[in-house]
């Protein structure tokens, strides 16, 4: 509870604080809600505060050149799914999303992070961000994370999802903040070493999220 506390506190100076904390309700155009099934530059925006811009090339083939490619596949994902309550991330309800991801990895330097982050902020519910410290955390050589999250989720009457959703509740935070956000950031905060420094009581500088691809 007090490292997502600690996350998710506001911006008190230049040099404090975590500026991820404030992807999830990130929306400075005011449009956040009516663009569900648009990318927005905001939406590109918004990765930059998680440590990882979109590059140029790929902002314009998103914004300019293709936006209703991505629409269209956007608008093949439910908005109102959990990722915990599909029955299988292989399966024919999560192929949309299988679909769209492949899509934006062809995109200019749009790794296997960007491309997460993008549509985690589309999908905040449903898809999971999958980065190196998420990588590092889970068994070697694993190919399938999001299958792996998913399992894990789901197994012992979906345990885990309910106890991600309780943390967030004991720290005050929004429903703005999904179950695969808890868990991202709790996560995040173990393997880059702050959750120790927040348990420790020692002073946390301004950090952001790994920048990998």
């Amino acid at each position: 509870m007090r490292v997502l506390q600690a996350y998710f506190t506001p911006l008190s100076g230049r040099d404090t604080g975590f500026t991820g904390g404030a992807w999830d309700t990130f929306d400075p155009s005011g449009t956040r809600a009516t663009s569900r099934d648009v990318f927005t530059a905001d939406d590109l925006l918004s990765c930059s505060l998680l440590s990882t811009p979109i590059p140029g090339r790929a902002a314009m083939e998103l914004l300019v050149r293709q936006p209703a490619t991505f629409t269209q596949m956007l608008s093949a994902i439910p908005d109102d799914r959990e990722f915990a309550d599909v029955p299988d991330t292989h399966g024919p309800e999560f192929q949309p999303v299988r679909v769209l991801y492949a899509a934006l990895r062809e995109l200019p330097r749009l790794g296997p992070t960007r491309a997460t982050k993008l549509l985690a902020r589309k999908r905040p519910r449903l898809v999971p961000i999958v980065d190196s410290v998420v990588r590092s955390a889970m068994p070697p050589r694993t190919t399938s994370h999001w299958a792996l999250l998913h399992a894990a989720l789901t197994n012992d009457g979906g345990a885990l999802q309910e106890r991600l959703l309780d943390l967030r509740s004991k720290a005050g935070l929004s429903d703005d903040v999904s179950a695969l956000r808890v868990f991202d950031v709790l996560v995040w905060m173990d393997g880059s070493g702050n959750a120790d420094r927040v348990l420790r009581g020692q002073e946390i500088r301004s950090v952001e999220s790994n920048t990998d691809e």
